[in-house]
């Protein structure tokens, strides 16, 4: 039901038994204000994986699983931007302990450095992007950036058909390929065909990794019935993700972490 995760916020559990920390920090360093107030989870019988500069402490905790799902852009965010986070992954065994200690009772959050936490993953992609100086100061930018990110947002079209039998799954995802997701494709390969190299302007922004993102997830098998050459038909699509994939911060990010669903998130070979 990995899926399920994909789409939604978890309410839920994963198939493992152990929740992680991953910290990543890079060498500048950033702080982050408040929001709402909840309990701090514990970290006790954390399995803690430790990246980069141990010894440095770092103020953010993104709370996920290890999938890329709703968190993967802020990740991106985060790392392109060079804003040392850490992660927590919560797996079957971990995630029901912790779950109560959520603003909403789901995933992701992410957690300032005195506990308060933010949740909702468009809510945490616009925070997490100005903090990497990733959304655009212009307010005409900025709303270019918002406009394909939520044009790409492409989730909620599969959501009803999580729960059905396989093969009921797989003929109502083709037909929302021609009936809902081609629309869609096409639109974004309009909006890119204007805009220049990126979404909003000459430079990279939120609006461009959040589009990246859902392009890889979408044609990386983790949806029965959706091709992973999906993108063939969509050429303007598939040459921008491939820039995008090309960008030295994220294709140094996917190079330690490219298994499984990852993989469609790497550069198109040469």
């Amino acid at each position: 039901m990995m899926e399920h995760y994909a789409i939604h916020s978890a309410h839920s559990v994963m198939p493992t038994r152990w929740t992680s920390f991953r910290r990543h920090v890079p060498s500048r360093q950033r702080c982050a204000p408040a929001m709402s107030q909840h309990k701090k989870p514990s970290e006790a019988g954390y399995q803690k994986i430790v990246a980069h500069a141990a010894s440095l402490e770092t103020s953010l905790k993104l709370h996920y699983f290890g999938f890329p799902g709703r968190a993967e852009a802020s990740r991106l965010c985060l790392t392109v931007g060079n804003v040392p986070y850490e992660e927590v992954i919560y797996t079957q065994g971990s995630w029901p302990e912790h779950k109560g200690q959520m603003p909403f009772g789901q995933v992701p959050v992410l957690e300032m450095e005195d506990g308060k936490m933010l949740a909702e993953s468009l809510a945490i992609e616009r925070y997490v992007a100005k903090l990497a100086g990733l959304y655009p100061e212009d307010p005409l930018q900025a709303g270019l950036a918002d406009q394909a990110a939520f044009l790409s947002d492409i989730w909620e079209v599969f959501a009803h058909t999580i729960y059905m039998p396989l093969a009921q799954k797989i003929s109502v995802r083709r037909e929302l390929l021609v009936t809902k997701i081609a629309p869609k494709l096409q639109n974004l390969s309009k909006l890119l065909e204007t805009s220049g190299e990126y979404v909003a302007g000459d430079k990279l922004s939120y609006g461009d990794v959040v589009v990246f993102v859902n392009l890889c997830s979408l044609s990386s098998g983790i949806l029965p019935g959706v091709p992973t050459d999906l993108l063939k038909d969509y050429p303007v699509l598939k040459v921008y993700r491939n820039r995008i994939a090309c960008i030295p911060a994220i294709k140094e990010f996917y190079e330690k972490r490219g298994e499984g669903f990852r993989a469609a998130f790497k550069p198109d070979a040469a």
